[in-house]
């Protein structure tokens, strides 16, 4: 639907005057982007919260607490974030949804008030931006697979749906697991070892089936309270060349650092420098000195931003460092950020997501773990609500996975929560990952270990038939034909 832009004015003389002084307003509210907008505002008696629409067929705000004459039209600046819209969170612009333009809603749910966003501004098609994901189990010729498969192909590829029906995808960085394990030693990110190039496996253990992804940047802002941060492919050799920095803001509370493992190529000991490969430490613009070769640098507190800079050459590379960080008395980083994945502890408990009910936020990859033990456990979600799915029923946006141990037992999203009541014997895994845009109110999950005399005589895995099948609104016309396998000319990668 088109939004016209123009204020319904009375009816002037046509004059040279009246056309001048039209014209003239036509000019100051041109000249007024950018200026900020007053709320609440006075116009013809009302007082205006927000945007409004009065006298005009678009919205618009005043300058002034009182209406005088200065105006501007409402853009993403006054719009609400997150905002709802046909059940999905938008946390910026969008586009689409049966609308003509990139746009945002002015109330928290989408009551049909809107405004256009500008050029420049982050936008989203919940229905193209984002690719389509492999469902995970899915069935193919009578066999269940819980990961990509080279079944009848040469390249790894999954099937869209729970059954497979002629929709699939081959298999990229995003179906990797993380963290996976290789010659012995635990990787969360895409690692450049014996590859010649970037790669992550598609199992826990590596059993040879790998895809390429691009390496991580080395430079990153830590949105943690606590964790642990190491130099890329550590312990493994770092890369040559690198110029890293990474930042743990203190925002108002303080930053511990413990270094646990330092290993860098060694300075020139003539002059004890550290010329090569070296890692320099700031407190806010204060340098707190340069470390290389296997001396680090002490325990570091500050209350102020601390940076990681860390630089490598052409030539020589070792291990690298690995730390332990905390952040005690911090402001949190926004809504939906929160304490988010560990070991869990006790016979029973609870967890929820970060934001939860509300909303969660962008950008969260973390994993709960519950331990084995000999009677085993039983998990149970009971509320359950992350962005919808694409077109077919596989997620990729923002979903759950759990393992079972070191299999997969599934990949959930949107309203279809793991199965209910599982018992689960082995070591439990339970990642949440969200995308960069678009949330939901998130999750609650309890777990329960049972005593050996109530252990239930039940399969370790889930059945078949509790796996969710979330509602296809859409079937493609364009897909291959049923029954046939994904085939390529391109050799796997051993």
């Amino acid at each position: 639907m088109e939004k016209r832009r123009s204020f319904e004015t009375k009816q002037v003389e046509e004059t040279p005057m009246a056309q001048f002084l039209f014209i003239a307003v036509l000019a100051l509210a041109a000249s007024a982007k950018g200026q900020d907008c007053v709320f609440p505002f006075t116009y013809g008696g009302t007082t205006y919260h927000s945007c409004t629409s009065a006298s005009s067929t678009g919205f618009w705000c005043s300058f002034d607490a009182v209406y005088s004459g200065g105006w501007r039209w409402c853009d993403e600046r006054e719009c609400t974030f997150p905002f709802i819209y046909n059940g999905q969170t938008f946390t910026t612009c969008a586009l689409g949804g049966g609308l003509s333009s990139n746009w945002c809603s002015l109330d928290a749910v989408y009551d049909g008030n809107y405004v256009s966003c500008s050029d420049d501004h982050v936008i989203v098609d919940p229905l193209e931006d984002k690719p389509e994901a492999c469902h995970f189990p899915f069935e193919y010729q009578g066999q269940t697979y819980t990961t990509c498969t080279l079944e009848n192909s040469s390249e790894l590829w999954c099937s869209l749906d729970a059954v497979y029906d002629g929709n699939y995808k081959y298999c990229g960085e995003e179906d990797c697991v993380f963290p996976f394990n290789y010659n012995g030693q635990s990787y969360s990110q895409c690692v450049d070892i014996e590859n010649n190039g970037g790669w992550c496996s598609l199992d826990h253990n590596y059993q040879g089936n790998q895809v390429s992804c691009a390496v991580q940047p080395c430079s990153e802002t830590i949105d943690k309270d606590h964790g642990t941060l190491h130099s890329p492919n550590y312990p493994n050799s770092y890369n040559h060349d690198m110029d890293c920095s990474y930042i743990f803001p203190a925002r108002g509370g303080t930053v511990f650092l413990e270094f646990q493992d330092f290993a860098l190529e060694t300075g020139a000991a003539a002059f004890g420098m550290c010329e090569f490969d070296y890692v320099e430490i700031f407190a806010g613009d204060r340098s707190l000195g340069t470390w290389c070769g296997n001396h680090g640098p002490t325990n570091i507190t500050s209350n102020e931003d601390v940076t990681i800079h860390m630089s490598t050459d052409g030539s020589i590379a070792t291990r690298g460092w690995k730390l332990k960080f905390t952040v005690e008395g911090a402001t949190p980083f926004g809504p939906g950020v929160g304490e988010c994945g560990g070991l869990l502890h006790g016979q029973h408990g609870e967890v929820e997501s970060p934001g939860f009910p509300v909303a969660y936020h962008n950008d969260i990859d973390c994993t709960w773990t519950l331990e084995a033990r000999h009677s085993g456990v039983v998990l149970e979600f009971t509320d359950f609500d992350l962005e919808k799915p694409g077109e077919y029923q596989g997620c990729s946006y923002d979903f759950v996975e759990i393992y079972n141990g070191l299999n997969r037992v599934g990949r959930f999203c949107g309203s279809s929560p793991p199965p209910t009541n599982t018992y689960y014997a082995e070591r439990v895994s339970i990642r949440f990952k969200t995308d960069q845009h678009t949330v939901a109110r998130g999750f609650r999950f309890n777990w329960t270990y049972l005593h050996t005399e109530t252990t239930p005589e039940l399969p370790t895995t889930p059945e078949k038939a509790t796996t969710p099948e979330p509602e296809i609104n859409t079937k493609p016309g364009t897909t291959p034909e049923s029954g046939t396998a994904p085939v390529i000319a391109h050799t796997h990668k051993e």
